[in-house]
């Protein structure tokens, strides 16, 4: 006889803030900068979790969140210059992303609850800080 159970894990079903690191900016000008750390405050919902899982494994936060914000700052940063991304668009940047991963969550992962975005301010090379 097989067992029906063969794995356990735990899963975290409170708030939680995945930090995503070291993340490539490059700018419509050329201009590769890095932002050090977005983080994502985001919830597992108890009752969808099984289904979840099921769907996107233990690691669905790395389907949903991790690569989705890689995704969304290569989107953001190709189509916006340095002053945008530095500058005149960044104060937007975290609102953005979070209506990103509302967006594809509730379609496609209705289990994993967004709370809050936090991006922080990139890092530009020195020979271009200097100048600008």
């Amino acid at each position: 006889m097989i067992p029906a159970i063969t794995r356990m894990h735990e899963i975290q079903v409170t708030l939680q803030t995945d930090k995503v690191e070291r993340i490539p900016c490059g700018t419509s000008s050329g201009v590769v900068v890095f932002f050090d750390r977005i983080e994502v405050v985001n919830r597992l919902r108890p009752e969808l979790a099984y289904e979840t899982i099921k769907n996107y494994t233990i690691d669905y936060d790395k389907t949903w969140i991790f690569n989705k914000i890689h995704h969304e700052i290569n989107q953001f940063c190709s189509s916006h210059s340095l002053q945008d991304v530095l500058i005149d668009k960044f104060s937007d940047l975290d609102d953005s992303l979070k209506e990103a991963l509302l967006k594809g969550c509730k379609e496609w992962a209705p289990g994993i609850e967004i709370i809050s975005v936090r991006v922080t301010k990139p890092n530009v090379p020195e020979e271009i800080r200097l100048s600008y």
